[in-house]
């Protein structure tokens, strides 16, 4: 009763519509959530996939919202990424998963890795946000989230206004697998927060490739087309 009576007085909201969450609702409504603009994860995505075609083979691109500026979805990458709210993350992820295991992706991937932060960049936030959404993709997934065997070597300046092949000089050789990584004849599935031009991804997806992974897949909680 008591609970109920300050909720009534101080209710708890939507990080991003600013409206009062339901009961039972955490960080973001879930009807608001669902109005956002989402991929059709049951059949190919051609606009995605050709940002890695010809460059790197991959199994699956998959995305779960679609990106634009100034829009909702922009909004709770924001939040995710810089109001220090990673479990907002960590649901989107499960959504996200939950989606995936409707389109028919059941026992597809062997585990799941984010992309890394460089290590001053993560003392700076504090978390890595693609972990928190790759790790509520894992536990829905049930399969291991590992964020040690992918890391970052070099740390460069933000991606945000750079075009595509200014991305793609920012990302080379800065990232690295670590000597005993378990990936060998593993399905990999390659979490990050957005895929823009696909450079990061790219660069990774190589590495994976040489370290002995059987199947790579990517995705990522938004992207643009």
């Amino acid at each position: 009763m008591l609970n109920d009576f300050i909720s009534l007085l101080f209710p708890h909201c939507c990080v991003v519509s600013k409206q009062p969450l339901a009961r039972g609702e955490k960080w973001i409504s879930t009807s608001y959530a669902a109005s956002l603009p989402k991929f059709e994860l049951h059949n190919k995505n051609e606009k995605l996939e050709r940002k890695f075609s010809g460059l790197v083979h991959v199994r699956h691109v998959l995305a779960y919202y679609k990106f634009s500026r100034h829009s909702g979805v922009q909004k709770i990458l924001h939040q995710i990424k810089y109001k220090n709210t990673p479990e907002l993350g960590e649901l989107c992820g499960k959504w996200f998963a939950h989606s995936l295991m409707a389109a028919g992706y059941t026992n597809t991937f062997d585990i799941v890795l984010p992309i890394p932060l460089h290590k001053a960049k993560l003392r700076k936030r504090g978390y890595n946000q693609a972990y928190h959404i790759a790790k509520g993709m894992a536990e829905v997934l049930n399969i291991a989230c590992d964020q040690k065997s992918l890391y970052r070597k070099v740390n460069t300046t933000t991606q945000t206004k750079k075009g595509r092949m200014e991305r793609f000089d920012n990302t080379v050789n800065i990232y690295a697998i670590t000597k005993k990584a378990p990936l060998k004849g593993k399905r990999v599935l390659v979490v990050d927060d957005v895929i823009t031009t696909g450079a990061t991804m790219i660069q990774c997806v190589e590495l994976l490739r040489r370290s002995g992974c059987t199947d790579i897949s990517v995705a990522a909680l938004a992207a643009v087309e």
